[in-house]
């Protein structure tokens, strides 16, 4: 699993990898949100089971790593020949899902929101404004 930093470089390196290929890519982002809705640190004892089912439903030419330390853990679904990215990005998070709802306590699992994005719909997040304003 990549730190932030290097994630984030990877992410950078695969936008531009898109842009010269014409290939698109997908970004899965698991967080965990408050009784607010409020983005909050992921459970320690939660993060083992989570990166351990992402190693198992990502493809061997996705990546995975912190898009946000400790918060948002994210992993990179690149598009591979003809394959549909959203056919792709379905089936890797229906397996993270099913995956959840096995290993993780009701209490913590519901706690834990998936979503997947593209690149673009990232900007802003820092500011506040991106797509893990809940409320």
């Amino acid at each position: 699993m990549y730190k932030e930093e290097a994630f984030r470089y990877l992410l950078t390196s695969e936008s531009k990898r898109s842009v010269r290929s014409g290939y698109s890519f997908n970004i899965l982002l698991i967080y965990s949100i408050d009784k607010q809705g409020f983005l909050q640190y992921i459970d320690r004892d939660v993060i083992n089971t989570l990166v351990g089912a992402l190693f198992r439903a990502v493809r061997e030419t996705d990546y995975i790593g912190w898009y946000l330390g400790g918060r948002v853990v994210g992993a990179v679904l690149t598009v591979l020949g003809r394959d549909s990215e959203v056919e792709v990005s379905t089936r890797i998070q229906q397996r993270v899902m099913g995956i959840f709802r096995t290993e993780i306590s009701a209490e913590k699992n519901g706690r834990l929101q998936i979503r997947i994005c593209q690149h673009h719909e990232l900007e802003g997040f820092e500011s506040g404004k991106g797509i893990f304003n809940v409320n």
